[in-house]
C-alpha cells in the first residue's frame, strides 16, 4: 500500500512538472518585440524614476503575447540646452501576459519614434539680429568701423543654431525592444 502511495506521489509529481514545463514560454535573447508607448515622455519634462507603460503590437514572436504590455521606468534624462542634445535612457522592467503572469526583463529600446518638442528656427534669428545689434555698437563704438553687423549677424546665427531641442516620444509611438537575455514566462510567475 505504500509503495502504491509513493509511486501515485511520483507519477503526480513528474505530471505536474511536465504540465509547468509545457506551461513555459520560451523567447530568446535578440528576440525584436514591437510596442506603443502608453505614455508621452519628453526630454523637456521626464524625470529620473518616471513610470510607463507600453503594450506590444503584432508580429508577436508568440501568440501567448498578444495583449502583453512591458513595463519601465525612465532611467536618465539630459535636458536639450546651448551645444548639448537631449536624451532619454529608459530601463524595461517586466513584461506582463494578458494574464496577469509577469516576468523580469533585459531589454533596450533600439528604436524610438519622436517628436522635435520646439523650433529652432526663431531662436536662431533672434539669436542672429541680436548678435548684428550688438556687433554693429561694437564696431562702430570700440573699431569705428561699420563690419561689426555682419561679423555679430554670423556670430548670432551660429550660436542660435547651436542651441538644441528638446523632443517628445508620444502616447502611441512605435517602440522596437531587443531582450538582452533570454526569457522564459512560467504560469506561477505573478506580480
Amino acid at each position: 500500500m505504500k509503495i502504491l502511495r509513493a509511486s501515485t506521489a511520483a507519477i503526480a509529481a513528474a505530471f505536474m512538472a511536465t504540465a509547468v514545463a509545457l506551461a513555459a514560454m520560451t523567447i530568446p535573447a535578440g528576440t525584436t518585440l514591437n510596442a506603443v508607448m502608453d505614455n508621452a515622455l519628453g526630454s523637456s519634462n521626464a524625470y529620473v524614476g518616471q513610470r510607463f507603460t507600453m503594450h506590444l503590437t503584432a508580429p508577436y514572436p508568440s501568440s501567448s503575447l498578444r495583449g502583453a504590455y512591458v513595463t519601465g521606468h525612465v532611467l536618465s534624462v539630459t535636458h536639450a540646452s546651448q551645444g548639448r542634445k537631449p536624451q532619454l535612457q529608459l530601463a524595461l522592467d517586466q513584461l506582463v501576459l494578458s494574464s496577469g503572469t509577469a516576468v523580469n526583463v533585459s531589454a533596450q529600446v533600439t528604436s524610438m519614434q519622436q517628436q522635435k518638442s520646439e523650433n529652432n528656427t526663431g531662436h536662431a534669428a533672434l539669436t542672429a539680429v541680436g548678435g548684428m545689434l550688438a556687433g554693429n555698437m561694437i564696431g562702430k563704438t570700440i573699431f569705428h568701423t561699420a563690419l561689426g553687423g555682419p561679423v555679430g549677424l554670423i556670430g548670432g546665427a551660429l550660436i542660435g543654431l547651436n542651441a538644441k531641442t528638446n523632443f517628445v516620444v508620444p502616447s502611441g509611438s512605435r517602440v522596437a525592444i531587443q531582450l538582452v537575455h533570454t526569457v522564459i514566462v512560467r504560469a506561477q510567475s505573478r506580480r
